[in-house]
């Protein structure tokens, strides 16, 4: 797990996104609606969720900030063209709740020869600040069990494997909602074509599809 610094002046993701909630705190969503306590099956059902994904369709300023970030931040790291995430996931951490439904690893929601071929890295990007039990819990090793808290603010981002190391969440027992988004990231030299289907909307696991290139 690395952890590391961006500019919000310059990629300003919480003020984006907030104002497509109506310029709300996003670390107080729960004040505004609560939900059951979440499955697997349902973890991107919350009205943001809904809002989140309609407006990524439609508004040009996140996925403008979103490849400037991949440009700028990210692909540097590969020193290479890379393939990434072209719809990034969006996360509501509740008080109360858990934003994932189940402890996994992500590679058992691909096909696992080809997620363990193309070793996918993952980002977290947190809008509110992260710490205790809002926040992803994930172990330092492979199997390992170990789980250890992602703290860490608006204006950091974690790079880290999320395709090996299980983790998921605790019940959120703080007072504050955490909002979040994480992508995956593959080199391009490593890059495998894949047909094996995303869990939530079905959608191919290649180019045009969950993946694009830059």
């Amino acid at each position: 797990m690395k952890k590391f610094k961006y500019d919000t002046d310059l990629f300003k993701f919480q003020e984006q996104i907030s104002n497509w909630f109506g310029d709300v705190d996003l670390s107080k969503l729960h004040t505004l609606k609560q939900y059951e306590h979440f499955e697997r099956e349902n973890d991107q059902s919350t009205m943001w969720h809904e809002k989140f994904y309609e407006m990524i369709r439609r508004d040009e300023i996140f996925d403008d900030s979103y490849r400037r970030f991949l440009t700028d931040v990210i692909k540097p790291r590969y020193n290479e063209s890379i393939v990434y995430q072209k719809i990034p996931t969006f996360r509501v951490h509740l008080p109360g709740n858990v934003s994932v439904g189940e402890y996994h690893k992500d590679k058992h929601y691909r096909n696992v020869e080809w997620a363990e071929k193309v070793k996918e890295t993952n980002y977290y990007l947190p809008l509110t600040k992260a710490y205790g039990t809002n926040t992803i819990w994930a172990e330092t090793e492979e199997d390992k069990g170990d789980y250890r808290p992602f703290n860490s603010d608006y204006g950091e981002c974690i790079e880290w494997d999320a395709s090996n190391l299980k983790h998921g969440n605790k019940d959120n027992i703080t007072s504050s909602t955490r909002v979040s988004f994480d992508f995956r990231v593959i080199p391009k030299s490593r890059y495998i074509e894949s047909n094996h289907l995303t869990i939530n909307t079905g959608i191919p696991f290649g180019l045009g599809g969950y993946y694009e290139e830059l």
